[in-house]
């Protein structure tokens, strides 16, 4: 009997059945889960990506930082004034050391390698750093006692994170010198940052552009080798160079510090120049920093001072030379005019002016400028009038910065926003008092002398190299503009080569022929008024006359006594000035003896007249 087959599934195993439908639910789970972390993790990701960037496990592939090498700044005989140097530096990352490796690893540095063991402590306990420097620049012994450490299992755990670092270090052959106009440097991961001076100014040239590279790690984080990739190459920075002269710049400082020795002053600048190009060939400033070792200056403000760019001060009696060329120009005066001045004080608007002596009651105009009257100074600022004085200025540079645009240099301060300006302001500000001017600006406008009327803008870079192009490209000047007409120009000249031969600069005297002008200003008294024995000294002169080859500026902060401008800073100019000359191989004489004799002679007399007590001297 056949039997017909059954329609009925068969029975399923209960505990089976259990399995599945477990399996079905958690799987389900898993599921829900996975989608849901998923959904966190690209919020996570989205609101925090430079955590979600810093995880090692989501990091198979990084990028990193290729340092392009920095532009270096020249001389202009194309002396390295700040280079570039490859140094090995023994480094640490504290962050990974573990905490119980510490102590046993600080002792471990101190036994095989020469660190100083306060810097190897404060380096190792930094745990939140990821490179701390133990040595900064390593010699070849320091690099063979790390090599020759003893290899052990122990030893390469406890040094896992101490390594060598091969970097590009900014370093400055000529140390202080030019220091404080130089500037210097700092250290990051892609390479050397400007902070200050040049380096500062000129930084997006000289630190070219960093490139980039990929590779990828493992879960560790650690490189997988011949993974690198660059992605973007490197592009070194632009070199510069300067006009400065590293022989110049030197005989600069070294007269300098001869003359604060000398004089006893607190401080000082010297600006040389090259009249007809305008091309600026030493900023001297004293005290100096070493540019290589800045983090021993960031407190000493004095240091990090560029007197020669910085400097803002009421200059006193050489703007005297300004104020009666403006004149000349303005037909108020004449050169033979002469002026009334009496044998004492003059009044302005029941206020007075004084002068260092009271020789005549009638002075021309050829004794106030080789006598340095301030009394004949303050009589021609009133007749000129505020309308005129102060754009002549302005037209002779001052109460603007000049073209070289250096960091921290300042425009000056000539009273021109003033809505009035009082009687007596006026006439102070005909001889240098009450307004205030910088280095750059004096012997800048010193140049429309010494080239017959024509200002010529100061320049300081001189070329460039970019790599990329392979070459020097010379950076040209601003043209000159004329400011005077040449015969006011020449007058002024031969009145302040007068200044030099038988005024108030004797002390500047060469065997050549220089013209100059002096200046000693009372320093303004933070409290109000004027310190009656601090004073600024200066001198500005240039020379051999004629065709002059070098415009020098020197200025001493408050030189004890004999503290006037002559006696103080033109011994320091006739240094500068002589040591150039016979540097060029000019050893001919101009003036002869007897007149040096007699120049000696009264240079006694000039230093042995009546202390200054006046509100300003010559």
């Amino acid at each position: 009997m056949n039997r017909k087959p059954s329609t009925t599934a068969p029975a399923v195993n209960p505990y089976i059945y259990a399995i599945r439908l477990r399996g079905v639910l958690i799987m389900s789970i898993c599921l829900i889960l996975l989608g849901i972390g998923s959904i966190r993790l690209g919020i996570v990701q989205a609101k925090y990506p430079e955590r979600f960037e810093s995880l090692d496990c989501f990091q198979p592939a990084r990028t990193g930082i290729i340092p392009a090498s920095r532009g270096r700044i020249f001389d202009t005989q194309l002396r390295p004034l700040a280079d570039n140097w490859t140094v090995s530096s023994l480094f640490v990352n504290p962050s990974l050391v573990p905490d119980d490796l510490r102590e046993t690893l600080i002792h471990a540095v101190r036994l095989y390698l020469d660190c100083d063991p306060g810097q190897v402590r404060s380096a190792i306990y930094d745990t939140e750093a990821t490179r701390r420097i133990l040595i900064p620049e390593m010699t070849q012994d320091d690099i063979q006692r790390f090599n020759s450490i003893p290899y052990s299992v122990e030893t390469a755990e406890l040094f896992r994170e101490v390594g060598i670092w091969n970097h590009e270090a900014r370093v400055y052959p000529y140390g202080p010198l030019a220091g404080p106009v130089i500037g210097f440097t700092s250290a990051r991961d892609e390479g050397q940052v400007g902070l200050w001076g040049l380096e500062g100014r000129y930084d997006d040239i000289l630190s070219g552009r960093p490139g980039k590279y990929n590779d990828l790690r493992d879960q560790h984080g650690n490189r997988i080798p011949g993974s690198r990739e660059e992605i973007l190459s490197p592009r070194n920075g632009t070199d510069i160079v300067l006009t400065l002269d590293a022989d110049i710049q030197a005989l600069g400082e070294a007269a300098l510090i001869e003359g604060l020795e000398n004089t006893g002053a607190l401080n000082g600048t010297v600006v040389i120049t090259e009249p007809r190009t305008g091309d600026v060939l030493a900023l001297v400033s004293h005290p100096a920093l070493d540019p290589s070792n800045y983090a021993y200056y960031v407190e000493d403000e004095e240091a990090l001072f560029s007197r020669s760019t910085c400097l803002s001060y009421e200059a006193g009696s050489v703007m005297k030379v300004f104020t009666f060329a403006a004149a000349l120009e303005e037909n108020i005066i004449q050169p033979d005019s002469e002026f009334r001045v009496t044998m004492g004080p003059l009044w302005f608007g029941g206020k007075r002016v004084r002068d260092h002596a009271y020789d005549h009651p009638v002075i021309d105009l050829r004794h106030a400028v080789v006598h340095s009257s301030n009394r004949a100074a303050g009589l021609v600022a009133q007749d000129l009038g505020r309308d005129r004085l102060v754009p002549w200025l302005q037209v002779f540079g001052f109460g603007e910065k000049t073209s070289l645009d250096m960091p921290g240099e300042p425009s000056g301060n000539l009273k021109e926003s003033l809505d009035h300006m009082p009687l007596i302001d006026l006439v102070n500000a005909g001889f240098g008092q009450g307004i205030t001017v910088t280095p750059l600006q004096i012997i800048q406008a010193m140049s429309v002398f010494a080239n017959d009327g024509v200002l010529v803008p100061l320049r300081l870079v001189k070329s460039r190299f970019d790599p990329s192009w392979g070459q020097l490209v010379e950076i040209s000047r601003t043209p000159g503009w004329r400011v005077l007409n040449p015969s006011t120009a020449q007058l002024m000249e031969e009145f302040m080569v007068g200044v030099i031969d038988e005024g108030t600069a004797m002390q500047a005297r060469t065997e050549w022929v220089c013209a100059g002008k002096t200046a000693t200003a009372q320093k303004v008294n933070p409290d109000g008024g004027y310190f009656e024995d601090r004073f600024y000294s200066t001198f500005v002169g240039y020379g051999p006359l004629p065709g002059p080859k070098w415009t020098i500026l020197v200025i001493l902060d408050e030189p004890g006594i004999p503290y006037y401008g002559g006696a103080a800073c033109g011994p320091v100019f006739k240094d500068i000035f002589n040591a150039l000359m016979l540097r060029d191989g000019e050893r001919h004489t101009v003036h002869d003896e007897t007149q040096l004799i007699g120049t000696i002679a009264q240079t006694e007399y000039v230093i042995s007249r009546d202390p200054f007590s006046g509100s300003e001297a010559n």
